[in-house]
């Protein structure tokens, strides 16, 4: 069986120190809000609060400020770090669309090495390696996502021998999960959980269809976000309510490709969270916090998919514009 591992990626708690160093809170507050009762923040406001004017910081915060450089953008960029954190896909950083200019983001990654060494941020890492190993162990403890893998492998036709799935914790990051892929890595970095106070949670959540769902979501993204792009100009467009897509803007869903995405997946998730016997009503609760997405196109994306799923005889990507045409024929004829 496929395993996924699951760590504390330096990368990522760079990028999320970096980030609580800017001023990324002051524009995406929800991504990196102040966690209560958290001793490992308290840690790192203490060792790096002295670098917030180093030039690196500096220069991420003209990146905040002039770029739509949010939600999954840094922690992709950082994930095509190497060990040394080197970077080596100036051609294929996927972000260059959302930003003026690329070379500000090569000036930044230069000056990424040297706040690594001022800062001592490699023995900030090791010395928290005991909080680090807790979180994994918390992870494991609460989430049971074995049948996540055999799922994906099934529905796409592929038995993902040459991919390496990874669920990095994110532990100074909020508001969710964000996908990265990078060569044949995939990822799911999973945000820090807190209450309703702002209360750093010890778990990580509660394991259920609808929890191991959100990992399976994340992981999608690697194989349908590829495919929209491939195909987008074959794929119908949506005419969409002005609510609805007032909605999905508020929720950083803007553009026919993200909504093609997310619709799919969320459809996905759909199939997924059915087949483990949830109830109706237990999916009618997950559906609450799905601002803006239509349950009639999903539910018909759904049932397409099953189809897929069960049909031996053509792939995944070769039924996908005609799954992806759901979206727009559903939607039209209800607003019709």
């Amino acid at each position: 069986m496929k395993e996924i591992k699951v760590m504390v990626d330096k990368r990522v708690e760079l990028i999320g120190i970096m980030l609580r160093l800017a001023n990324y809170s002051d524009k995406f507050p929800h991504l990196v809000y102040n966690l209560q009762n958290y001793p490992y923040l308290e840690n790192v406001v203490k060792w790096f609060d002295g670098f917030k004017n180093h030039k690196a910081i500096q220069t991420l915060n003209k990146i905040i400020d002039e770029c739509n450089f949010s939600y999954d953008a840094p922690v992709t960029l950082f994930l095509q770090l190497d060990e040394n954190y080197n970077f080596h896909g100036e051609n294929d950083y996927p972000f260059v669309g959302r930003l003026k200019k690329a070379s500000i983001i090569l000036e930044f990654l230069k000056q990424v090495k040297d706040f690594v060494k001022v800062s001592n941020f490699e023995k900030f890492f090791a010395e928290n390696q005991e909080s680090y190993q807790k979180e994994i162990q918390s992870f494991t403890q609460c989430q049971d996502l074995t049948k996540v893998i055999p799922f994906m492998e099934q529905l796409f036709k592929t038995d993902f021998k040459d991919k390496v799935f990874q669920i990095n914790l994110a532990l100074l990051l909020t508001g969710g999960g964000f996908a990265a892929w990078v060569d044949k890595s995939v990822f799911c970095t999973d945000c820090k959980h807190s209450d309703r106070e702002g209360n750093a949670l010890s778990n990580w959540g509660k394991d259920s269809p609808r929890g191991q769902s959100h990992y399976l979501h994340e992981f999608c993204h690697s194989m349908i976000n590829p495919l929209t792009e491939k195909y987008c100009d074959a794929i119908k467009d949506i005419n969409f309510s002005q609510e609805d897509k007032e909605k999905l803007i508020r929720s950083a869903y803007g553009g026919k490709s993200c909504v093609i995405n997310e619709y799919i997946i969320r459809a996905i998730q759909v199939v997924y969270i059915r087949e483990q016997g949830v109830s109706p009503e237990e999916l009618m609760e997950w559906w609450e916090d799905k601002v803006g997405f239509n349950k009639n196109v999903v539910n018909k994306l759904a049932e397409r998919i099953v189809a897929i799923k069960k049909n031996k005889d053509s792939t995944f990507e070769e039924q996908y514009v005609e799954l992806a045409n759901t979206i727009a024929e559903t939607y039209n004829q209800q607003e019709a």
